[in-house]
């Protein structure tokens, strides 16, 4: 699990910004917000809020508590039937592609073939 100290400075890293820039953001001095990267002092929770925003990360994700750099967004449709924003891209693109109407002309079966043949696929 990564320290906040050690995501912060990946996160900058990673967004092409030097403390320099950071600390200008943050109205700070450089030596101040390097005190952070280096875990020598923490910032206030408003200036965590505007890290995550700044980086376009979660605070979870700055804190080291999540390793993905946002919370996953699950949609429900009705109480027993909910997608993650992966699988409802998923279904987005298979709308696009007219997929998802061919489908839904016999659901069950071509369902069942179109599982079938990704189980062809995976296993090249």
């Amino acid at each position: 699990m990564y320290s906040f100290s050690e995501r912060l400075t990946d996160v900058r890293v990673e967004n092409g910004f030097g403390q320099k820039d950071i600390a200008e953001k943050l109205n700070i001095t450089t030596s101040a917000y390097g005190y952070y990267e280096q875990g020598k002092n923490e910032p206030s929770i408003e200036t965590i809020r505007t890290l995550a925003k700044l980086f376009d990360v979660s605070t979870d994700y700055l804190l080291g508590l999540i390793d993905q750099p946002k919370h996953p967004i699950n949609f429900t449709i009705k109480d027993d039937f909910t997608l993650t924003d992966s699988e409802l891209q998923t279904v987005k693109h298979m709308k696009e592609q007219q997929l998802l109407s061919e489908l839904s002309v016999n659901p069950v079966e071509n369902v069942e073939k179109l599982t079938k043949l990704w189980k062809f696929i995976k296993e090249l």
